[in-house]
C-alpha cells in the first residue's frame, strides 16, 4: 500500500531516507524507504531482497531492523518537534515473526506515548513504551517489535547538541 505524496512530501521523505542511509548504513543495505512520516505515524518499506534467507522468506534480523526503526524514529520526530535535547536508549524489546514473510513489507508505528517535555528538559529520565507492526498484506500483522526506551534529558545549557536528533527534519515539523 504505497499512499500518493505531493512532490514536496516525496522530497522531505527521500532527504530523510538518504541521511538516515548515511548515518545508519544497514537501512541502505536494507533498502528501507519512507511511505508516510507524520507526528503520530510512520510507515517504512523494505523489499524482500535484502533481506532474503534460504527458504525464500524475510530473514529475521532484517525485519527486526526495520520494524526497531519505526517506534525510534517516531521518538526522535517527537523530540525534535518538542525541542528537546534527548538521548534515547533502548533498555529492552520483544520481537515475534508471526508468519512467513514472502514479499517486501511494511513497519508501521501509529502512537507514542506523550512525552514528559518539561522532566526531560530538567534532565530527567522517562520511560515509554512503544509498539510496531510489520504488514505484507491487509491481513493481520507478520511481526510485531515493541520497544521499551529510557530517553535521558539533557538540558538546553549542557551544550549536548541534538544527539540523536540530527536528522534533517524540516522546520515546519517543529511545535
Amino acid at each position: 500500500m504505497s499512499l500518493h505524496l505531493d512532490e514536496e512530501q516525496g522530497a522531505v521523505l527521500a532527504r530523510l531516507a538518504r541521511e538516515l542511509h548515511e548515518r545508519i548504513p544497514m537501512t541502505k543495505f536494507l533498502g528501507i524507504h519512507f511511505v508516510e512520516f507524520e507526528p503520530g505515524r510512520i510507515v517504512i518499506e523494505a523489499p524482500l531482497g535484502p533481506s532474503l534467507n534460504h527458504r525464500g522468506t524475510a530473514f529475521g534480523p532484517g525485519v527486526f531492523t526495520s520494524a526497531g526503526l519505526a517506534p525510534w524514529l517516531l521518538l526522535v520526530r517527537a523530540a525534535w518537534a518538542e525541542r528537546l535535547s534527548v538521548q534515547i536508549l533502548l533498555r529492552r524489546c520483544e520481537f515475534a515473526i508471526h508468519r512467513p514473510i514472502t514479499c517486501d513489507y511494511r513497519a508501521r508505528c501509529g502512537a507514542l506515548p506523550t512525552l514528559d517535555a518539561d522532566m526531560l528538559r530538567q534532565g530527567g529520565k522517562v520511560r515509554l513504551t512503544a509498539t510496531s507492526q510489520v504488514f505484507i498484506d491487509d491481513g493481520a500483522p507478520a511481526a510485531t517489535y515493541t520497544a521499551h526506551f529510557t530517553l535521558l534529558g539533557q538540558p538546553a545549557a549542557s551544550g549536548a547538541g541534538e544527539g540523536d536528533l540530527a536528522l534533517p527534519f524540516p522546520e515546519a515539523w517543529r511545535t
